[in-house]
């Protein structure tokens, strides 16, 4: 086995178990150390994969459990903002999306860091922002598959606690899990180059589930997102360094 492919199965093992442990963070720990071994198309198809199916099986495994109503809207509009966002990933500069890849994970960590804990007072609904929300989720879990930033902003804004904060998060990949995967399949992000990645990410995923279901007693919320923030900047920050060229 290629030394690059027991690297993304271990990459891909941590973000699991960083998921499933926190609530959070697959992409943000699996798309930026993946696209410094194989790029960013394969590492993207694999997230569109895994992703999906580690947040439905949380989703379906955790309870309370919120209503897959309640995120109707943003997993709506999000799938219908998919397909551009996959456009873009096929025809848009490899160097380019790593460091658009970078950006988006480091503000992705400033969201989390600086939005603090889930309020315990729920907001009710609101629908132009849910579609916001859901249009700039669909573009960017298309195309860097960083469509986690938006939502966390829109769930954390609504409230309610971090139950339900989690369990809104989960089930919208549970919601759109098998339409992501169709979409992406037939725009042609499953090829050659892809496939091998995909298949090597997803026993390495139910290795980390496990894993994570072990960790999440033993360790605070607070603890493992302080860790995985600061691993996370300095991979974002080395995947933006290694793209920089097309900026100059």
């Amino acid at each position: 086995m290629p030394t690059e492919l027991i690297a993304i199965a271990l990459i891909g093992l941590i973000a699991t178990a960083v998921y499933t442990s926190v609530g959070f963070g697959y992409a943000l720990v699996f798309i930026p150390a993946a696209t410094l071994i194989v790029g960013v198309e394969p590492s993207v198809a694999s997230m569109l994969v895994a992703g999906p199916l580690v947040g439905g099986f949380l989703y379906y495994r955790d309870t309370p459990r919120t209503s897959l109503l309640d995120i109707a809207p943003v997993s709506t509009v999000s799938l219908i903002t998919l397909p551009i966002g996959i456009w873009i990933l096929l025809h848009a500069d490899d160097d380019l999306l790593r460091v658009i890849v970078g950006t988006g994970v480091l503000i992705s960590i400033a969201v989390e860091q600086f939005s603090g804990g889930s309020e315990d007072t729920e907001r009710e609904p609101r629908l132009k922002i849910a579609i916001v929300a859901g249009l700039i989720t669909g573009l960017m879990r298309g195309s860097t598959s960083m469509g986690g930033p938006p939502q966390v902003l829109y769930y954390r804004w609504l409230g309610g606690g971090a139950w339900r904060f989690r369990s809104r998060m989960f089930s919208g990949m549970a919601a759109s899990g098998i339409p992501t995967i169709i979409m992406a399949g037939a725009s042609g992000v499953f090829n050659a180059e892809t496939i091998p990645t995909v298949l090597i990410t997803l026993p390495a995923t139910a290795v980390g589930m496990a894993l994570g279901m072990r960790i999440r007693p033993l360790m605070s919320d607070s603890q493992l997102r302080l860790i995985s923030s600061l691993l996370l900047v300095a991979t974002s920050l080395l995947a933006i360094a290694t793209g920089a060229s097309v900026l100059l």
